[in-house]
């Protein structure tokens, strides 16, 4: 009776797809540096997701000496690229002195499988790397309708009880914090998140997005105006005990970079981002920042997300790094341990040249 009522919730769901297609399934491209002490999977956490396309690697750099313990989270939405980029990046280059830093590229590997819904990005996004050519994946926003394994409801209510009007959120990985164990696979990935940075014992954690630009450009118009995302862009959003923390990381990166961001608290009335919810379920200081990706603004044609003028991948990466670098030494100087790395690439560094400088 079990199988034959699995069987027809897989077919309803395959019926409803539109096409009856499912994408491929994704295997990232990582090459880890000696600084990776453990590769694991995210079911080595909540075992549940094993065998899945949402179970995800997790690469640890352990110093095996004291100090803070960090979590760099790309991915969670798979077109935004320079989370992903700024963990591989890290994976590939970084060593930690003292403290451990864990690091999950892809949280939603799913979601790396689907073709780009928003502005349809292509899925390879060929570079340059230090040992030849190399893909970057671009995706889409949610989990894979087929890795869901049932169709999107009318509305979708949270884990938390928040309602949100599209049931296609549903699959969005960002909106289904804490999770549940028993709940939708979506939902399953972001309990297992949270039950890492539980088992690590993770001091404070950053999510890594991207929103789109703060300006646009009308056909015929010589020059860029304001008229983007002017919330998202450029900032990074704090649960509440993190605010100090925050503040003085900002203050760092536009003395050391010359970059002004806004610092945003967690809204603890909209119920389900990893920012809030990470740092309400867990004694971790969790963030969320936000880059400027050209390929989110809706009003442009064959964005160029590798190398666009104003906002290149390296400038993107290197926002993401340089910040994550300022929390954890405001954590220490704050009171906490330190996180101590060699490797680390500098935002300079990073705007020296092409991002495949620093990958293998």
């Amino acid at each position: 009776m079990k199988f034959t009522l699995h069987l027809a919730c897989l077919l309803t769901v395959l019926l409803w797809m539109p096409g009856n297609t499912r994408a491929a399934d994704f295997s990232p491209d990582i090459r880890p540096g000696e600084g990776v002490t453990q590769q694991k999977m995210l079911s080595d956490y909540y075992p549940a997701l094993a065998g899945s396309k949402l179970d995800t690697g997790v690469f640890i750099l352990d110093s095996g000496k004291p100090g803070a313990s960090a979590l760099l989270i790309g991915g969670t939405h798979g077109n935004e690229l320079a989370g992903q980029v700024a963990a591989l990046v890290v994976i590939e280059n970084t060593v930690v002195t003292a403290g451990k830093l864990v690091v999950i590229p892809y949280a939603n590997r799913s979601a790396m499988s689907v073709k780009d819904t928003r502005q349809g990005i292509g899925q390879q996004q060929a570079i340059e790397s230090r040992s030849g050519p190399r893909i970057l994946p671009y995706g889409d926003r949610r989990t894979d309708l087929a890795d869901q394994g049932r169709p999107d409801p009318e509305h979708y209510i949270n884990p938390m009880g928040y309602v949100l009007d599209n049931g296609a959120e549903s699959r969005n990985l960002n909106r289904t914090y804490p999770g549940k164990a028993d709940g939708t696979p979506t939902e399953q990935l972001s309990w297992a998140i949270i039950a890492l940075v539980k088992m690590e014992g993770i001091d404070l954690a950053l999510d890594m997005h991207e929103a789109d630009t703060p300006e646009r450009k009308e056909q015929g118009e010589s020059d860029y105006r304001p008229g983007g995302n002017k919330r998202l862009a450029y900032t990074l959003v704090a649960h509440p005990r993190g605010l100090e923390t925050a503040a003085w990381a900002l203050l760092e990166m536009e003395a050391d970079t010359g970059i002004s961001m806004k610092l945003e608290e967690s809204n603890t009335s909209y119920r389900g981002l990893s920012h809030l919810e990470i740092g309400d379920a867990t004694q971790s200081l969790s963030f969320l920042s936000e880059s400027p990706n050209p390929g989110q603004d809706r009003w442009r044609n064959n964005a160029d997300v590798l190398g666009d003028d104003r906002y290149p991948l390296t400038h993107r990466v290197g926002l993401h790094l340089r910040l994550f670098r300022n929390l954890a030494d405001a954590w220490a100087e704050l009171g906490g341990e330190r996180l101590e790395m060699r490797g680390f690439p500098e935002y300079d560094e990073l705007m020296a040249g092409d991002i495949g400088r620093h990958l293998n």
